[in-house]
Parts: C-alpha cells; structure tokens; sequence
C-alpha cells in the first residue's frame, strides 16, 4: 500500500507537468536572441532597462514610443514596439492584455508568416495559463499553419507540437496528443536538444498510462532515460528522477511490483539527492550574501574611519584659522581709533535694535495668529452651543406650547400665541448668529460651495464677485476655516478699497497644495505699504499664511491687483 500510495502522490505531478507544458519565449530569450527587426536607439534603451530590472521606467518609455510611433504611422516601429509590451504583460502575468495587444499586430503583420507564427503561438500560452483550452489550441493550430510556410524553423515547429499535445492531453485527445508528441520529439531529435527530447518522452508515456497501455509507456519512459543517461547536470537529473518513478508506476499498472518497488527506491535515492543538493546551493547563496554583507561592512568601517580622521584634521585646520582670525581682529580693533571704535560700537546698536524690532514683529504675528486660531475656536463653540443646545432648546419649548394648545383645544391664553412667536424670534436670530459666527455653508458642504456663496452674496449692481474651484474636495475643518477666514478679509479689502466693478476667486488643489488666486480690476495700491487700515490688513493676512507654511505674494498696480496664496493642505 505504501508503493501505491507515494506513487499516486507523484505521478499527478507528473502529469501535471504535462498539462502545463507550454515553450514560450521569456523576457531573457526574447532580448538575448535579438528578435527585433529594428535598430531604433530608443527601443534598445528600453531594452536596456528592462535588463537592468528597471521595468516601471521601461514600461512608461515604451508606451510614450508606441504613441509617438502612431503618430509617424511607422508600421515597422509599431509591430515590434507592441511586440515587446505584448511580451513584457505576459511575462507580468497579464496575459488577457498581452492578448489584445497581440491581436492588434495581426491586421499590420498580414503575409508575415514569421510574425504570425510568434503571435498566434503566444495569444495560444496565454489563453493555456488563463486555462482557456480550447482558446488555446485555436491559436496553436494557426501557428502550426503559418509555421509550415517557413523554412528551417524546427525550433519553434517543435514548441507547438510539444504544446498542443498538453492541450489534446487536457481534452482527452489522447490519440492526437500522442501524434503531437511524437512529431516534437522528432524534431528535437534533430536539433540534437536531448534533454528537452527526453522531457517530451516522458510526457508522450504518460499520456500511453492514460490509455492503459503500459508497455508503450514503459517504452517511451525507458528512451527518455537512455537519452539522458547518468549525465550529472541538474536538468538531466530531475528528467531521470522523473523517468524513474514514471517507470515505477508503469511496472504496477503491468503488476511487476517488484520492479515498481525498485524504480521506486531508485526515485526515492536521487530525489533526495537532488533536495540535498538544492539545500547545500541554498546554504552556499546565504553564506556567499553574508560574506558580501561582512565585506561592505568591513568596507563601511574602513570608510566611516577615514571620514572621521578627514573631519579631524579639518577641524584641527578650522580651529587653527578661527584661532588666528581671532588674534588678527583683535589686534585690528586695538589700532582702531577712539572715534572709529565709537561709530563701530553705534552701528552694532542700529543692528542690535533692527534685529529686535525684526524679532518683536515676528511675536506679534506669532500673537495675532493665535488670537485668531483662538477666536475660531470660540466662535465654533459658541455656535456650536447657539446651534445644537438654545436653538434645540427653544424648539423643544415651542413643541410644548403647540401641544398645549392642542390640548386646551381652541380656548388657549392669548400669552400662548406671543410665546411661541417670541420663541420663533428668538430661534431665527440664534440661528443668523450662529451662521454669522461659522458659516454653516462652510460647515456643511466645504470651502469650494461657501467661497461660491460668499461670491453670490457680496456681488452687487457695483460690481460682480465669482469664483472658480478645481479638484477641491473637503479638508480639515479647522484648516478650511482658517482659509475661508483669509478669502473673506481679501473679498471685504476688495469691496472697501479696490473701486473694482469685477473680482474673481480662484480655488485648485495640486499636488498636496491649496492654490488660492484673488484679483480684481481695481485702482490698486503701493505693494511696499502694507499697513493697519483695511482691517486686521494684508500684512496680518500674510502672516496666517505663514503660519500655515504657505507662501503669500501680492502685484499690484493702478490695473488691478492680484494675490497668489499656496498652502499645504490639511486633512
């Protein structure tokens, strides 16, 4: 029981091999075998980069080619770019889209039968690894066509016999899986490419023990052995190894299992070899990793040693200057006259002095940013309170004035009535106070709608406001009041001081940034002046823009004026 049991466990893979055995040319083969029929530089960088493993730069190279080739209507360019990126998907495991990228080579190749034969044979795997069989053998069978109108291409006669025997194997074509097979082996016979000959044999026997026809298998298993001999290369080893178990299997199926048991010892013996010798590769690329690792280390050290005696010595050389530029301006200031030493000292003063006031201005802005950001959240409170708390509770009193009303049915105290209109009153003012302390169109739909809506209401017969936004989207809500807050001191500077009849509000987002654009056709004023009397002033504004890391730059002149503010968004 043993013997069955190990070799069923095997021979599914074995078979396995079978159904999937599928030539294909990978990515190395396709560069390594030049099957390109053009010498375009730019096509020969991007080969480059995919042999350098630089596939995403390849990638976008290459699609900005094929463009650039359609657009030239370059015929030759565009088969053979689209080749390569038919290829490069395939070899991605996209094989759906390398497909369409195949199919639409077809109607440029036409009498090609070369690039018709590469084509169909590739849409064939493709199809075969989605598991699309009949798909598959569809597009083998017109690379077999076109394959016979070419001279002295075995190679690649060998590859599709080879393949569309696994697809007659999947289908249970056995007799024609086996005609195939027969055919690629012959041909590789020829081309003298043993190992892949035995490889085939030992398919074609197992498609024989899928017939039950033993002794034909047995066959064909025993060839594929006599081919590969006792050669020690790895790939004849694992075609040996699966020789050997084949045979085993073969031997039960003739009820010789004493020959099975031996075939399967055999197996057993130089499976584990080969599992061993893969083990000790392993350890042998980990320790070859590690002794790189060591020496780059070892490398570092020595390198990190001289940068520290490199930053020594120039150190020792600073110190040593420093040192002696000291002594240098010392004695300058000893030969200074009384007159000269004084007017020194005055001008350290002015600079002393300028850079306090630069300091002092700085803090005020620093001040007058959080008294704002500070006022903002008190204000959100304060609505927040008006809205969600007086407001609900004023509601809730009227609805028990109404059912009380309800209740006295029609005989009520007149004081009913003017309570629930002073509670109407009362409801309608907390709410425009509310609104005037946060925009509820701010609050609810975002910047883009309540700079729109700012647009609307301040435009007049005097002059008209708009405003345009591009990919705005919500943010933080702090960070969006803080911007409609700068917007609606610009737009009051506007309609206070510009003499404008139009003004415009530009919003975009790009790449993590808020640009916001304000111009009107105004009288303008002198950019070098940026004082107090509009409000909290432009300077003020420049400074919450600051405090936000964004950059503030004003033109002006007696045309209009124009503001540009980005800042980095907050989500």
């Amino acid at each position: 029981m043993k013997l069955f049991k190990n070799i069923t466990l095997l021979i599914s893979f074995v078979f396995f091999s079978i159904s999937s055995f599928a030539y294909s040319y990978d990515l190395d083969y396709l560069i390594e075998n030049k099957l390109f029929s053009t010498d375009d530089v730019r096509l020969k960088e991007i080969k480059k980069l995919l042999e350098s493993g630089n596939t995403e730069d390849a990638l976008n190279n290459l699609y900005a080619f094929i463009n650039e080739a359609e657009k030239k209507h370059d015929t030759l360019l565009i088969i053979e770019s689209n080749k390569l990126l038919a290829d490069i998907l395939r070899e991605n495991g996209d094989y759906l889209k390398s497909n369409r990228y195949f199919d639409k080579l077809l109607p440029l190749v036409k009498e090609d039968y070369k690039n018709l034969q590469d084509i169909f044979f590739k849409k064939g795997g493709n199809f075969q690894l989605e598991g699309e069989v009949d798909s598959a053998m569809i597009n083998y069978e017109k690379a077999l066509l076109n394959s016979e109108k070419i001279s002295n291409d075995e190679d690649s006669k060998a590859k599709i016999h080879a393949n569309l025997s696994g697809i007659y194997y999947l289908k249970e074509m056995y007799d024609k899986a086996i005609e195939h097979s027969k055919i690629a082996a012959s041909y590789q016979e020829a081309l003298g490419n043993k190992e892949i000959e035995a490889g085939i044999l030992n398919n074609l026997g197992g498609i024989y023990y899928m017939q039950g026809k033993y002794k034909e298998a047995l066959n064909s298993f025993q060839k594929a052995l006599d081919i590969v001999g006792y050669g020690q290369d790895e790939l004849q080893k694992k075609t040996r190894c699966t020789a050997f178990i084949n045979m085993a299997y073969a031997y039960s199926g003739l009820n010789d299992f004493e020959k099975a048991f031996e075939f399967q010892d055999r197996y057993f013996s130089l499976n584990d070899s080969l599992q061993q010798e893969l083990k000790y590769k392993e350890i042998a690329e980990i320790e070859s990793k590690y002794n790189v690792a060591t020496k780059e280390k070892e490398a570092e050290i020595e390198k990190s040693k001289r940068l520290k005696a490199e930053y020594l010595s120039i150190g020792l050389g600073l110190v040593t200057g420093i040192s002696l530029l000291g002594l240098y301006i010392l004695y300058k200031l000893y030969r200074l006259s009384k007159k000269n030493y004084k007017l020194q000292i005055n001008q350290k003063q002015l600079i002393h002095q300028s850079k306090i006031e630069k300091i002092k201005s700085e803090s005020q802005s620093k001040i007058l940013v959080a008294t704002l950001d500070g006022g903002i959240e008190e204000r959100k409170k304060i609505a927040t309170v008006l809205h969600d708390n007086v407001s609900a509770l004023l509601s809730a009193a009227n609805l028990h004035l109404y059912a009380s009303k309800k209740q006295l049915k029609g005989d009520a105290p007149i004081e009913i009535e003017k309570s629930q209109k002073i509670i109407e009153e009362a409801s309608e003012k907390i709410r425009d106070l509310s609104h005037k302390l946060i925009s509820s169109v701010l609050l609810k739909f975002g910047l883009a709608t309540a700079v729109q809506d700012l647009c609307e209401k301040s435009s007049n017969s005097e002059i008209q406001l708009h405003c345009k936004s591009k990919n705005i989207e919500r943010f933080d809500q702090n960070f969006e009041i803080k911007i409609f807050n700068i917007i609606t001191e610009l737009v009051n500077n506007i309609l206070k001081h510009s003499k404008a009849k139009n003004g415009t509000i530009k919003l975009e987002q790009l790449n993590g940034q808020l640009q916001v654009i304000v111009f009107d056709d105004g009288i303008g004023f002198d950019t070098a002046i940026l004082d107090e009397k509009n409000g909290i002033g432009l300077s003020h504004v420049e400074a919450r823009v600051k405090a936000l890391k964004g950059l503030f730059e004003i033109k002006s002149a007696n045309t209009g004026t124009r503001i540009f503010i980005s800042v980095p968004i907050q989500y």
